[in-house]
């Protein structure tokens, strides 16, 4: 059954956004994958209750865990993996995604 468009045309409630206008929002929002790689395997369950996800080098990414947060999260989530993962202070592998990017091999 096709999706009706007007739906996106209607206004959230408790807000002056319809529900396209809060898509764009979303979608243009900066975000960043953070990859963990060399993460102790011991310390996979705090990743995994962090919200990291696992990726198996099939598709040419690292393999590693990893994390999409947005820009104003960036700067806590780097330290949480310095402080409690790899308890010193490492690069890691951070790159901005896009909404292009998002759900793309590429990235």
């Amino acid at each position: 059954m096709p999706c009706d468009p007007r739906i996106l045309a209607r206004q959230l409630p408790a807000t002056s956004t319809t529900a396209l206008g809060a898509l764009l929002d979303r979608a243009r929002r900066k975000t960043f994958r953070i990859w963990a790689e060399n993460a102790p395997f011991d310390l996979r369950e705090a990743l995994k209750r962090r919200r990291y996800r696992w990726n198996d080098g099939t598709d040419g990414r690292p393999r590693s865990w990893h994390i999409d947060v947005e820009e104003d999260k960036l700067d806590a989530e780097l330290n949480f993996l310095r402080q409690e993962i790899y308890q010193r202070d490492v690069n890691l592998d951070c790159r901005e995604i896009t909404a292009l990017d998002r759900f793309s091999n590429r990235v």
